[in-house]
């Protein structure tokens, strides 16, 4: 008999649509990149590829900085890049924890193991609902919304190409 978890379908389905989110988050920021690249699309995909989501935002930002400077924009542009940063570390919880049964039936536990040089191994544990996994996966969405309008922006502003 094959291993099974007792993570149910509706809390199964929350997490797909968290990383399917993230990953359009992903394609809207590389975009952006491309964009402020000034890059024809191939181009751009070729810079953009291999990079981590970190390295992804400073990409962004730095050719932000270079093609833009510090306009009247770019504080607006950080706090989407903040945005994207604390959605990158709560996506990695989710994606990166153990999952066991919830303290009820509609909440599942994130389990967490970490062991640091000072204080040893830990073990987090906390219970997640599906409605707060939706919660998260609209945060997602309404970031790529967000940073999608900004790119549109400055496309109409001129300090970026329509990719």
């Amino acid at each position: 008999m094959p291993l099974q978890h007792p993570v149910p379908d509706e809390h199964l389905k929350r997490i797909g649509d968290i990383t399917v989110s993230f990953a359009m988050l992903e394609s809207v920021l590389q975009s952006l990149a491309h964009s402020l690249l000034g890059a024809e699309q191939r181009l751009g995909q070729i810079v953009t590829a291999e990079l981590s989501f970190k390295a992804l935002r400073a990409l962004t930002i730095s050719l932000y900085m270079q093609r833009n400077g510090e306009d009247a924009h770019l504080q607006s542009f950080r706090e989407l890049i903040k945005r994207a940063t604390d959605v990158e570390v709560k996506r990695n919880q989710i994606v990166h924890s153990l999952w066991g049964a919830g303290s009820d039936a509609t909440s599942i536990t994130r389990i967490k193991t970490t062991a640091k040089e000072r204080q040893g191994i830990r073990f987090h544990f906390e219970n997640v609902t599906a409605e707060q996994l939706a919660t998260f996966t609209g945060e997602i969405k309404a970031l790529a919304q967000d940073l999608q309008q900004f790119w549109l922006l400055l496309i109409q502003a001129g300090k970026a190409t329509n990719g």
